[in-house]
């Protein structure tokens, strides 16, 4: 079945996602994956849609801008060629890195530069700045021939004058460790409150 790859932006508002998902599925869409964040105050969202019969990617957009005009959403809409496209990192492994350190112009750049000459490839990236501090995390194919450890080296090396730490931590045992189990809520919560009530 065709698929779309689907971006929209505008300035942060209630009601921005239900209008967006709105729109496709009264297209018959369905979502196959999202990525959506809010960013100074800008509302940015990421779709891959799948339809059971081909669109025009240029009445995909009228739909979704004139579902959501009082958004005044700003909308890219690329169709997904038939080919397979092969992994960047064919033989790659799933890595979450961690870098902190102090903030200047281009740590970014350095960073991203550092990694792709070692063949590493940016699958998922956020980077956060506070007050001088700079915070990154990311999602990241390795080679299989290159360790950790080496990568660890190599950003701490580029970011010797920027007081940079990195951490890197295979992507199973990150999991592992951070990923929360289900919270009981209703009646669970209600009982705690009475408890407190009581005392």
């Amino acid at each position: 079945m065709p698929k779309y790859i689907i971006s929209v932006t505008a300035a942060d508002r209630v009601g921005i996602v239900y209008s967006v998902t709105g729109a496709l599925l009264d297209l018959g869409g369905n979502i196959l994956e999202l990525s959506q964040t809010v960013m100074r105050g800008y509302f940015t969202i990421i779709l891959e849609v799948e339809f059971p019969v081909t669109q025009s990617v240029r009445q995909l957009a009228d739909t979704i801008l004139d579902r959501g005009k009082r958004f005044d959403l700003q909308v890219l809409v690329t169709e997904v060629r038939n080919e397979v496209l092969k992994p960047a990192v064919p033989s790659g492994e799933r890595f979450i890195l961690t870098v902190l350190g102090d903030d200047s112009p281009g740590i970014i750049h350095g960073i991203a530069g550092c990694l792709a000459a070692h063949g590493v490839n940016i699958v998922d990236l956020h980077a956060r700045l506070d007050a001088a501090r700079f915070a990154l995390v990311m999602e990241a194919m390795i080679p299989q021939d290159l360790t950790p450890e080496t990568i660890r080296s190599e950003l701490e090396r580029f970011g010797r004058d920027h007081k940079i730490e990195a951490y890197v931590q295979h992507e199973n045992i990150f999991l592992a460790t951070t990923e929360p189990g289900p919270v009981r809520v209703g009646p669970a919560v209600r009982t705690q409150g009475d408890a407190l009530a009581s005392h």
